[in-house]
């Protein structure tokens, strides 16, 4: 299914790409309720089985839906449009959905930016169900990766085309100028978040039900170890993710509330949140993004502070000696971010950053550990 350019102009990611995480959270509550909406009908599953699939009844693939439809057409797999129709048949068929995800990325080179943007979507309706997988992490971590790559793409190939107009004209003209400079800026802003969001897959396959999770007592150990926590160590890379995290942040701090391990999760998904709107802030220096990014990175500290305090006076374990490096990064980051912005840094931050240094140093033999200590020690030394 051939795409026009002129239409994928249409995007809201290309129109406004500073906002592309609101635009692209906007569609996936759209996807969401169709889903729920179907629900509310309340059909009684024999009527469901027994719904024939005319052509009138399908769906024209020209909008994004649940059923993959649009993406199913643009397909060379002769298989996607029967995939798509069992999806328009049985909608909370995860398999299926994640089968024509995985079609997508067989033809991802290929592909239209629009295309890409309706897999990664349909991928992340997946990462927020209930059932959450590590098979789902990571496919939405690749697709995410793709949709990026490609709308910056685009972007790019406008800019050069604006700078090729600029230099092809004698005038001067300002309206290509300030086109110039906006689209500089996008594209810097979508380069970053490719790299901030960027990561490993995870190596283990597991499946955590957060429904049955939600009613325990206990948290068994292997959903912690092969569930919990490899888990959000990727989740926190994807910001669309956000209904699944606090679903798991509220089950761990209802019962692993003593685990440092909770706020260390909860610390880096405010920090890849604040890296974000303080991005926006350097590319459109407004004060909302800035006050939004720092108020992020003011629950990040409050998180990893929270588990720092479950740590002894030396860390032992690996988790605590996680968290503490943690605190130190974030320290420096913040650090960091205060210099970067022109604001003069506060004299409790600059107490943390001792802090820092001295809960740093009885492990201060591991390389990764001095690595962080030193650039404290030589921040705080700048500040004398």
């Amino acid at each position: 299914m051939a795409i026009n350019k002129e239409e994928i102009r249409e995007l809201p990611d290309i129109q406004k790409p500073l906002l592309l995480f609101k635009n692209l959270k906007t569609d996936l509550d759209k996807l969401k309720s169709q889903i729920n909406n179907l629900n509310k009908v309340k059909l009684s599953s024999k009527l469901l089985r027994g719904i024939s699939l005319k052509k009138g009844d399908l769906p024209t693939g020209k909008i994004l839906e649940f059923t993959g439809s649009r993406l199913s057409q643009s397909l060379k797999n002769t298989r996607a449009k029967e995939i798509s129709e069992r999806l328009h048949k049985h909608p909370e068929d995860s398999k299926s959905r994640l089968e024509l995800v995985e079609m997508f990325l067989q033809e991802a080179e290929g592909s239209s930016l629009q295309i890409a943007r309706d897999a990664f979507l349909l991928v992340m309706q997946e990462v927020e169900k209930p059932m959450i997988s590590t098979q789902k992490i990571n496919m939405a971590l690749t697709v995410q990766t793709i949709y990026f790559e490609k709308l910056k793409k685009f972007l790019h190939d406008d800019l050069t085309e604006t700078e090729s107009k600029i230099k092809g004209d004698g005038n001067v003209d300002t309206i290509l100028e300030k086109q110039q400079q906006r689209l500089r800026g996008e594209v810097d802003f979508i380069q970053k978040c490719v790299e901030l969001l960027k990561t490993e897959p995870i190596s283990t396959v597991y499946e955590l039900n957060l429904n049955k999770s939600k009613t325990e007592k206990i948290i068994p150990f292997g959903d912690l170890k092969n569930g919990f926590d490899p888990m959000l160590r990727r989740l926190v890379f994807l910001p669309l993710a956000q209904e699944n995290m606090e679903l798991m942040f509220e089950i761990l701090h209802r019962l692993e509330s003593k685990n440092p391990l909770v706020g260390y999760h909860q610390a880096k998904m405010h920090d890849v949140l604040a890296q974000i709107q303080l991005v926006i802030a350097s590319v459109v220096n407004e004060p909302e993004p800035r006050k939004k990014g720092f108020e992020q990175l003011s629950k990040a500290m409050k998180a990893i502070g929270g588990a720092v305090k479950l740590v002894g006076d030396i860390p032992e374990k690996a988790v605590e000696k996680a968290a503490v490096h943690r605190f130190g990064h974030l320290c420096y980051t913040i650090h960091r971010s205060y210099r970067s912005h022109d604001i003069p840094v506060p004299g409790d931050h600059l107490q943390r950053m001792q802090k820092a240094v001295s809960l740093l140093e009885p492990i201060a033999a591991d390389p990764k550990i001095q690595k962080i200590q030193a650039k404290l020690l030589y921040v705080l030394s700048e500040e004398k």
